[in-house]
């Protein structure tokens, strides 16, 4: 068994003791939450990233959530029905209402999958390629027409990948330069207050939320960009809740032994970090070059040292998240162990020496600034300079998706199925679409084999097909995974209610304070 299947073992029973002190909620209370980074906008209908997703969560609603075990609910949606030939899905909406007062209709809904997310989301976009039509028949009605069968679609429909924005202040206007996007209007349980740039979101109960209504009276999402304070700000009480994605791993020895502070450990959604190589690049456009940069990356002391141990060497072109798309005829860690004599040999074949690679991340991670030391250190001694380059998160996101770069560090994840998340880093597409294939990587193969393999239900039908895909890729190499993390959060003692979602940043609306 491998360790992250043993420490998954050993946490699945795991539940934080003070959060069990008390078993009625009080309502009330003000959640103080960390972020790394300032994000972008408010618009999570625009961008999959991560700052703006965490605000976005407990501002707006969707068609559907996932709860903590991956099952799909209705939220907007009180029901729905597939056709027996799995092309069309009809959705019957609740009653509900944006933050100004204005219904929630199926008008909003369809408005949004064609003007807003179809064009700009980088996750929703796969499976809007998909749809032959949206309609909206009566008020309450939605009917998604699909050209062919994909199977993802209903666990897109969620907060983080479809949340549904209101018609009347984006229609006639260009959403990414809507100044609604900095004071957003949701439906969600909480509605948006204020944002001072640098510094803190603040939104409050919305006490018109269609379900039931969030217990705590406010978030506030306080910007925390320096890494070292953020675990700090936890244990003096100065913040509430701080996620792993933020976290650094060397603190949490010390907050486990906090007994103010509850420290979580687990796997909720597959969560998987890659090294993007820029294939334009003149050098690094030649595959050998790119396997030469696994070999010499050592992996295991990235887990070790960087993360703490919270995680494992990545096996593939997916990684450990999904077992039926993982083929160990292509497992990473056989074809590219750690070898800088291997990756000196593929340089010297590739012509190449002396190459100095310029590596972007965003300044806010402090795990990949460990990393990026590491990985400095494994490329100097292939003959590679790492010109390392921490930027702030929107800088980087311009960047990296611009393709101004060679070599970055990005963590995505794949929400309940491997075509949510992960093909948009292989399929091929322009450059310019944030968290949309980073590499500048095109294969017509590959794309018809993971296209083909979002359409179909039956697992082991899929697994043929991205058995194939991954032969391609385990050669080209166009990205290097480096590991599945293993998540963690740690919050005061006195802060229930959490973790009742798949992604930690939701349902922020069952939290509450107690003994």
């Amino acid at each position: 068994m491998s360790r992250l299947l043993i420490v998954l073992a050993c946490l699945a029973a795991f539940v934080a003791a003070p959060a069990l002190a008390q078993s009625t909620p009080t309502p009330g209370g003000t959640a103080i939450v960390v972020l790394g980074s300032d994000p972008e906008h408010l618009n999570a209908g625009i961008s999959t990233g991560y700052p703006i997703g965490a605000v976005g969560a407990s501002l707006y609603s969707a068609l559907v959530y996932q709860d903590a075990d991956g099952v799909v609910h209705g939220e907007l949606a009180e029901g729905w029905t597939v056709s027996d030939d799995n092309l069309v899905y009809t959705f019957t909406l609740r009653d509900a209402t944006f933050h100004d007062g204005a219904p929630v209709t199926a008008a909003d809904v369809v408005y949004t999958m064609e003007s807003i997310l179809g064009p700009n989301h980088g996750r929703f976009q796969r499976a809007f390629n998909e749809m032959a039509s949206l309609e909206a028949p009566d008020a309450r009605t939605v009917v998604i027409t699909l050209n062919r069968p994909y199977a993802p679609l209903l666990g897109l429909l969620t907060v983080f990948d479809a949340p549904i924005l209101p018609k009347h202040l984006y229609e006639g206007s260009d959403p990414l330069a809507n100044p609604v996007n900095d004071a957003p209007v949701g439906s969600g349980p909480f509605r948006f207050v204020e944002w001072v740039r640098g510094e803190r979101v603040v939104l409050e109960r919305f006490a018109g939320y269609f379900l039931e209504p969030a217990l705590l009276d406010r978030l506030i999402y306080r910007v925390v960009p320096q890494d070292v304070a953020r675990s700090t700000a936890i244990e003096v009480g100065e913040a509430d809740l701080v996620w792993g994605f933020y976290m650094p791993t060397s603190d949490l020895p010390r907050l486990e032994a906090n007994p103010d502070v509850a420290v979580w450990k687990g796997l909720t959604i597959p969560s998987l970090y890659f090294m993007f190589v820029n294939n334009d690049h003149p050098q690094l456009g030649d595959a050998r070059v790119r396997q030469a940069i696994m070999h010499a990356i050592d992996r295991e002391q990235i887990v070790e040292q960087a993360q703490g141990g919270l995680g494992e060497v990545a096996g593939g072109p997916f990684g450990a998240g999904f077992r039926y798309a993982y083929s160990e005829a292509t497992d990473y860690r056989t074809l590219y162990p750690h070898d800088p004599e291997r990756a000196r040999e593929l340089l010297a074949e590739a012509g190449v020496a002396d190459l100095t690679l310029r590596f972007v991340y965003d300044s806010a991670r402090g795990a990949f600034a460990a990393a990026a030391e590491i990985m400095r250190d494994n490329l100097r001694q292939v003959g590679i300079t790492l010109d390392v380059q921490p930027v702030e998160r929107s800088v980087m996101v311009e960047r990296v998706y611009g393709r101004d770069y060679d070599l970055t560090l990005q963590s995505f994840t794949s929400s309940g199925d491997p075509a949510i998340g992960y093909h948009r880093i292989y399929l091929t597409a322009a450059p310019g679409s944030n968290f949309v294939n980073a590499t500048g990587y095109a294969n017509t193969e590959v794309d018809r084999l993971l296209t083909e393999a979002a359409g179909l239900a039956d697992q082991d039908a899929r697994a043929a097909l991205y058995a194939e895909a991954m032969a391609i890729l385990a050669a080209d190499l166009p990205t290097l995974p480096i590991f599945d993390e293993l998540s963690t959060q740690a919050s005061t003692a006195n802060l229930n209610g959490l973790l009742q979602r798949l992604d930690q940043r939701d349902g922020l609306e069952f939290a509450w304070f107690g003994n």
